[in-house]
């Protein structure tokens, strides 16, 4: 007896917040973000991001460096001040933590906000990054680190009736749709 393929968590996320494929196409390929940002990207993000433009789901906000070279650029000197920013021993974002940054082995590197003042991070120690787990600090703490990937946690947020999500607080009052910004267009598809 042949099962039927496992939908993705990318599939899963569209159909919750009703996009359509064909929505958004990206103008750079994988390989040239890559080789601009300077490392290997989860396939579940380059999946995401190959369908959504720059946006957020409920309060994870991200920037898709696939719709352009400026996008890419733009993205590639955020991530580098806000790991600068990280690196800053007096203001101890990394006291009480193991996590090492981008691009020291295992070092953490970002992939979103909370729109608040958090960042979402992936957790770089596999040479493989679709083993990358998911680390979330806001501006007071960080929270446990989630095994991944991603599109996991995004799903998990947007399916969130209570506190079972990254943030640990209730996001049911929230609508379960993508708010998105691209080319200067406000998007929103609610699911």
């Amino acid at each position: 007896m042949a099962h039927a393929p496992r939908r993705s968590y990318v599939d899963e996320i569209c159909e919750l917040v009703g996009w359509q494929a064909g929505d958004f196409r990206p103008e750079l390929d994988w390989t040239t973000v890559e080789r601009e940002l300077g490392t290997p990207l989860p396939s579940d993000y380059k999946e995401l991001l190959t369908r959504f433009p720059s946006g957020g789901f409920r309060d994870i906000m991200f920037s898709n460096p696939g719709e352009g070279t400026e996008e890419c650029a733009n993205l590639k000197r955020e991530n580098a001040e806000l790991l600068e920013i990280f690196a800053d021993e007096d203001l101890g974002y990394l006291r009480g933590v193991s996590y090492r940054l981008f691009p020291e082995p295992g070092g953490i590197y970002p992939w979103g906000s909370d729109g608040a003042g958090g960042t979402f991070w992936w957790v770089t120690g596999s040479a493989d990054p679709d083993d990358w787990h998911v680390a979330y600090n806001d501006r007071d703490r960080w929270h446990d680190e989630d095994p991944g990937p991603m599109t996991r946690v995004i799903r998990d947020l947007l399916v969130s009736t209570g506190e079972d999500n990254i943030f640990g607080w209730d996001v049911s009052g929230q609508p379960v749709d993508f708010t998105g910004y691209w080319r200067d267009r406000h998007i929103s598809h609610p699911g």
